[in-house]
C-alpha cells in the first residue's frame, strides 16, 4: 500500500485548480473527516476550499475513482454536494469548495435534520447518472479475505453470521426493495451545513445499489428510531431490520479488516 500525498505537495498544484485563484492557497487546518481520507481547510482567493488527500486503498471492490467523480458531480449540480473545484488527474486528492458546517453534536435530536437528512438521501437516490452496481457479496468477501489473512484470532461471533448475513443480503436482493444511486456512507461526519440545508461529502462509495441500505446506515449511525425511517419512506419493518443487520455487519467486518496486524 502506498503512502498517501502530502498537502503541500498537492497545493503545488494549486495553478492547475482554477482560472480565477491568483496566488496559492493557505492551508489552515486538518479537518474531521471520513473514516479513509484525509481534509484539510484552506484559505484562497475564491473562499474556503477543502482539500481531501484520498486515502489508499479505501475504495471498495471493483470501484473506480472516476465513478465517485461523476456521481459528486451530478449531486453538485442538485444542491446536494458541494461544487468540485480540481480533481487530481492521478486521482490522489481533490479540492471542493467549503461548507461551513453547523451540524449539532446530536443531529437525531434535531427534527430539522432528520428531515434534511431523509430528504438529502431520498434526493440522491434520484440522481440521474451512469454509475456501476455496488456487488454486496463482493464487498463482504474482500473484508473476509482482509481478516482470514491477519495475525489475530477472527471473531468467533462474525464467522456464526457470515451465513445467515448470506441469507439476509439474497432476500433484499430478490425482494421488490427500490434500487438507485446509493451513498452508502451516510455517516454524521459525511454531512455538512445547517439543520435547514445540509450536503453530503465523500462519495467513493457511492454505486446504484439498494436505496434501503443507505436509510439503514443513518438509521444506525444518527441512531434514528425505526418509527421515523419507516414512516418517511415506505419500507417495512422486516426489511428494514434486514438492511440493518446487513449494514452492521458490514461495518464490523470493515472494523475488523482495517485493525489486523
Amino acid at each position: 500500500m502506498g503512502k498517501s500525498l502530502l498537502p503541500e505537495s498537492a497545493l503545488d498544484d494549486w495553478c492547475q485548480w482554477s482560472s480565477r485563484l491568483s496566488s496559492r492557497p493557505v492551508l489552515k487546518k486538518p479537518l474531521c473527516g471520513g473514516r479513509s481520507n484525509q481534509s484539510f481547510l484552506l484559505e484562497s482567493g475564491i473562499g474556503h476550499l477543502v482539500l481531501r488527500i484520498n486515502g489508499t486503498g479505501s475504495l471498495l471492490p471493483g470501484a473506480d475513482r472516476s465513478n465517485e467523480i461523476n456521481i459528486w458531480k451530478a449531486a453538485s449540480k442538485q444542491g446536494i454536494a458541494p461544487p468540485l473545484v480540481f480533481v487530481d488527474p492521478k486521482n490522489q486528492y481533490l479540492v471542493s469548495m467549503y461548507i461551513n458546517n453547523d451540524l449539532p453534536p446530536r443531529p437525531q435530536n434535531n427534527e430539522a435534520c432528520v428531515e434534511e437528512a431523509l430528504r438529502l438521501l431520498n434526493s440522491c437516490h434520484q440522481l440521474d447518472v451512469k454509475a456501476p452496481g455496488i456487488d454486496y457479496f463482493s464487498h463482504i468477501e474482500h473484508y473476509w479475505q482482509i481478516i482470514e489473512t491477519g495475525k489475530q484470532p477472527v471473531n468467533p461471533g462474525l464467522v456464526s453470521q457470515r451465513k445467515p448475513i448470506q441469507q439476509t443480503l439474497n432476500s433484499l436482493l430478490n425482494s421488490n426493495t427500490p434500487t438507485g444511486i446509493c451513498h452508502h456512507d451516510p455517516v454524521t461526519a459525511n454531512f455538512v451545513g445547517t439543520p435547514n440545508h445540509l450536503y453530503l461529502i465523500d462519495w467513493e462509495y457511492a454505486a446504484n445499489g439498494l436505496q434501503i441500505m443507505d436509510y439503514a446506515a443513518l438509521a444506525t449511525e444518527w441512531h434514528i428510531d425505526n418509527q421515523t425511517i419507516l414512516k418517511r419512506t415506505g419500507f417495512t419493518t422486516a426489511s428494514l431490520a434486514d438492511a440493518k443487520a446487513l449494514y452492521q455487519y458490514m461495518c464490523a467486518l470493515w472494523q475488523a479488516a482495517t485493525s489486523r496486524d
